[in-house]
């Protein structure tokens, strides 16, 4: 199932591989002749930092293949979507058995020269995989971690930095995106690049953000050999959740690099098959299998996972928020889809156009959050995974995947849909043709002109960039959540008259034309994020929660996106729960999946 992946001079195949009982996934890069005179694996880092390099290392595999060189860009175990999970024992030999893996099944393709490249904890671990095989020609290190205990002491400044429940035990370390437990810390805090022993690689290249000196174990390690050190252009906004910045000058030079560095005798690569591999089996006994395919006329990326038993009623369609892939925030899409999957239901996970693997549509930018097109997309992949009756399906979304579910249910109403921490309210790119936004919350635009007389004055006397913040945050609606926050003496029935007057489409006015459509509503989200619906609506939310089409589910701590796995985990549970309760398949089984991903 070889597709186009951004360029006519590259393609790439999703496939599994590794071990048979638990398959990890990957996707191979081949020029368009599929003749390699060279090969490269790309080692993913860890945890949220996975997420933000997915993109930019999918233009880097094609950067690579369009320079003549077959290239591996895989999910180690227990992440991405490859079997396991991230609790699983093991964890360390685990992935590094994954790179191990990705290296062994690349070179079965027959190519002569092969190269490893990975960013922070996948430079470490392309490290150590180096210097255990022996003999690999070239060797990227992007902004590497120099050992497992620096990189565990960035994760625990970093979660200090974020909401969440403690985890228990002193001894793990909750990372944004995934949990280092015990066992795991201990593992990770004696790998260290300047223990492993050997020469790591023929020729190594070393990228250092700007502004900071070259790491002195580095040098130290790698004295001696054959080295450049470069800069890793970009690398800040990268490692950005919110921005995911791909960094187009660094993936040049690096595509620049390897293809000077890995030259052989050229062999054709065969395309693997991408069929279904068995992932998981349920406390049930069912065994879950998942497999690629794609969807529409513009061919969108999607997992689908099942039991070997599933009825085809209803499918369960997982929406994105901003320009996450396919797995979802924290890998969260990965864990419910098999826990459906082990419950009797058929779920599938997507990109959205532009992001993870799918392709652009003509004149669309790249991986763009929130993009207009977004709406368009799921439709697409509604009728394309449910054609004989595209209401037939439930929707699942967060944030402002959330917010294109509710798009899709007011213009082309399903089953039912379960919003996790919807935004009604954001700065949209401008929309062009046929993209509306018939669910965006804004002020109306009579208020915004009286209020820019004011602003302009204050502008003089507070500076412009507080002034550009009041002036975004009255344009899209948010003014009203900010000012309560600050001022919560303001009685309810002001919020009333606000709402009812100065806002266009308030968040809980579009859920009363959901579920007065009929349309089966699940809303899950925290105290923070009930707020923009519910200030001077509440009201209105008790006489929907009245409806046997809607309920609410407000989990005390739940974070808006940075979300620990108890919370991870509980969130699940409510989505299994009201599934099975409202829309359980035809002759499914009753139980749930357990989450140890283990066959």
């Amino acid at each position: 199932m070889a597709e186009q992946l951004g360029s006519s001079h590259a393609s790439a195949t999703p496939l599994w591989f590794g071990p048979r009982e638990r398959p990890l996934f990957g996707w191979l890069h081949l020029p368009i002749d599929q003749v390699a005179r060279g090969g490269v694996v790309l080692c993913p880092p860890l945890g949220i930092e996975a997420i933000c390099v997915y993109f930019s290392y999918r233009a880097l595999a094609d950067r690579l293949a369009e320079r003549g060189l077959a290239v591996l860009r895989f999910d180690y175990d227990g992440t991405g979507d490859s079997s396991g999970t991230e609790t699983d024992p093991g964890r360390l030999e685990a992935w590094l058995g994954s790179v191990t893996a990705a290296v062994d099944r690349l070179a079965d393709t027959g190519v002569g020269a092969i190269g490893l490249a990975g960013i922070r904890m996948g430079g470490l671990f392309a490290a150590s995989e180096a210097a255990r095989r022996g003999g690999v020609d070239a060797l990227v290190l992007w902004d590497p971690c120099p050992s497992g205990k620096a990189f565990l002491r960035e994760q625990r400044f970093l979660r200090s930095l974020t909401v969440g429940e403690d985890t228990g035990d002193d001894k793990a370390v909750e990372a944004p995106g995934i949990l280092f437990e015990a066992e795991t810390v201990q593992d990770l805090s004696e790998l260290d690049i300047v223990h492993m022993e050997g020469s790591l690689a023929h020729r190594h290249l070393v990228l250092v953000p700007p502004g900071r000196s070259r790491p002195p174990v580095l040098e130290r390690r790698l004295s001696g050999s054959q080295v450049e050190w470069q800069a890793a252009t970009g690398q800040e906004d990268l490692l950005d959740s919110q921005l995911q910045e791909t960094p187009w000058e660094t993936i040049a030079r690096v595509a620049d690099w390897l293809a000077d560095a890995l030259k052989c005798e050229p062999v054709r690569v065969t395309p693997p098959a991408s069929g279904p591999a068995a992932v998981q089996t349920a406390r049930s006994g069912q065994t879950i299998i998942e497999t690629p395919v794609q969807l529409g006329t513009l061919e969108l990326f999607g997992i689908v996972t099942e039991g070997v038993d599933t009825p085809t009623s209803p499918t369960i369609v997982l929406v994105n928020e901003g320009n996450t892939h396919h797995i979802g925030q924290s890998r969260v899409w990965v864990d419910l889809a098999r826990q459906l999957g082990g419950a009797g239901f058929r779920v599938l996970r997507f990109d959205l156009s532009g992001n993870g693997d799918s392709g652009t549509r003509p004149q669309q930018p790249a991986h763009v959050a929130r993009a207009p097109e977004a709406g368009d997309d799921v439709t697409e992949a509604v009728r394309a995974i449910s054609p004989e009756d595209p209401t037939d399906v439930v929707l699942i979304g967060f944030c402002s995947g959330a917010y294109q579910i509710a798009e899709q249910s007011l213009e082309h109403p399903t089953r039912g849909i379960c919003i996790i921490n919807p935004s009604f309210s954001f700065v949209p790119p401008e929309p062009t043709g046929s993209w509306e936004r018939p669910a965006r919350q804004s002020t109306k635009r009579w208020f915004v002109s009286l209020a820019n007389l004011p602003l302009a004055w204050a502008a003089a006397r507070r500076g412009p960039q507080e002034v550009r913040r009041w002036i975004n945050a009255l344009d899209i609606g948010t003014w009203p959540v900010a000012f309560s926050t600050r001022h919560p003496s303001i009685p309810g029935p002001i919020w009333w008259v606000v709402n009812r007057v100065l806002l266009d489409n308030p968040g809980v006015g579009t859920l009363e034309r959901i579920v007065g459509s009929g349309v089966d509503t699940l809303l899950v989200c925290g105290p923070d994020d009930l707020l923009p619906i519910s200030l001077g609506s509440e009201g209105r939310v008790r006489r929907m929660r009245q409806s046997d089409h809607f309920q609410v589910v407000v989990l005390d701590d739940l974070d808006h996106s940075s979300w620990p796995l108890y919370q991870r985990k509980r969130m699940i549970e409510v989505l299994t729960e009201h599934l099975l309760a409202r829309h359980r398949p035809v002759g499914s089984i009753s139980q749930t999946s357990d989450l140890t991903g283990n066959p």
